[in-house]
């Protein structure tokens, strides 16, 4: 999505100047450059029929200026594999494959036209801190930006709207992706999607579901969205709804630890302290030059020949690094015992420990699904 030029005021044969610009600097055959610049007039021909019908749309610039940017920055190799009656080819029953984004597909115009928008597909970052939800709503998201992207292609035909079933290859994540667009307006989706390294998105999104919706609304929209992601996540996996069965388990008794107010903080007090002890230690040694000499010669004593610490400068460092570590850790413990941290961690678990316990792996989870489609 990083922008490399200003295209606000190209028209339509500037950007077919600019593609052709970048297709004679690329390997690709004579084949796939007509395909490409026939995609281009595709996605001319149909975005009026499609901005009317969808509404939440990018303009037509920003998604010319998508495409090509694909093509120029994401783009290596494209292959053009000619079916052969009843002979397998390398893509046996798929309709194209991306490796290390290299394209191999059929000379067919919407197939590549998908192939470009699945280079395009990593574009939402959850951070690690959302552990339960990160990577099932990464793919959920991704998936559905990639899903949304093909559409004009897929279903406009510049004379009618004709949706192409077969080639939706996930149901879930496209209705999810096009739910969450239609609350939350394109705009705010194509922002983030721009800023997805400076920003907590999770967080951005709930805020805005919250700015938008009642507080009984929102909360039930999230709720669903983050289920939803997750059921498509394990449905059909036997590993992750395995791991799943831990992870509710687990959560539980994260939920107990916590609803014992007294209990846990008096156990991060505790950690506080013994840090605090660390801390002191580390900083009696630094003060002192015959307890640092001494401390130095016995950790050495303890260490392999590779491991070994070769002069006292440079265990000062590291004395200093791991002080420097402490300190973090003391002030991630200060901020737990805040109330309104303890209050916010703890509805956070329960949520997570909600949202996954009414996943039942024990029964079938492609009607659970189904279900909780229709209630979003």
């Amino acid at each position: 999505m990083g922008k490399e030029k200003n295209f606000s005021k190209f028209n339509t044969s500037d950007y077919n100047n600019y593609l052709e610009d970048i297709l004679e600097k690329k390997s690709f055959s004579e084949s796939a450059k007509n395909i490409l610049l026939n995609i281009l007039y595709k996605i001319e021909t149909a975005y009026e029929d499609y901005n009317k019908v969808k509404v939440e749309t990018k303009t037509k610039n920003e998604l010319l200026e998508e495409i090509i940017n694909v093509i120029s920055k994401k783009c290596k190799e494209i292959e053009i594999v000619k079916p052969k009656l009843n002979e397998e080819t390398i893509l046996k029953d798929k309709k194209f494959e991306v490796q290390n984004n290299k394209i191999i597909t059929y000379p067919n115009e919407r197939i590549v036209y998908y192939a470009l928008c699945n280079l395009e597909s990593n574009l939402f970052k959850v951070k690690k801190d959302y552990n339960v939800i990160q990577e099932p709503l990464e793919l959920l998201l991704n998936n559905g930006y990639s899903l949304d992207l093909e559409e004009l292609v897929r279903d406009f035909d510049g004379w009618a709207w004709n949706v192409i079933v077969d080639d939706i290859t996930n149901y879930s994540y496209n209705l999810v992706y096009q739910n969450i667009k239609t609350l939350v307006g394109h705009e705010f989706i194509n922002d983030c999607v721009l800023n997805m390294n400076k920003i907590n998105f999770i967080d951005r999104l709930e805020k805005r579901l919250d700015s938008l919706f009642s507080e009984e609304l929102s909360d039930k929209l999230k709720e669903n969205i983050y289920y939803l992601s997750i059921l498509e996540y394990v449905k059909n996996n036997k590993e992750r709804q395995d791991n799943l069965a831990k992870q509710k388990e687990n959560t539980l008794k994260e939920f107990n630890k916590i609803s014992d107010k007294k209990k846990y903080l008096q156990s991060i007090a505790n950690k506080k302290k013994y840090i605090a002890k660390q801390i002191k230690i580390i900083d009696e040694t630094l003060n002192n030059n015959r307890v640092l000499r001494d401390n130095f010669k016995k950790e050495n004593v303890k260490l392999t020949e590779k491991e070994k610490i070769f002069s006292l400068s440079e265990y000062v460092d590291k004395l200093q690094q791991e002080r420097k570590e402490l300190l973090t850790k003391l002030k991630q413990f200060s901020n737990l015992m805040k109330p309104m941290v303890y209050v916010k961690n703890k509805f956070n678990i329960k949520r997570k420990y909600d949202i996954l316990n009414k996943i039942d792996i024990q029964k079938d989870l492609n009607k659970q699904t189904k279900e909780a489609l229709i209630n979003l």
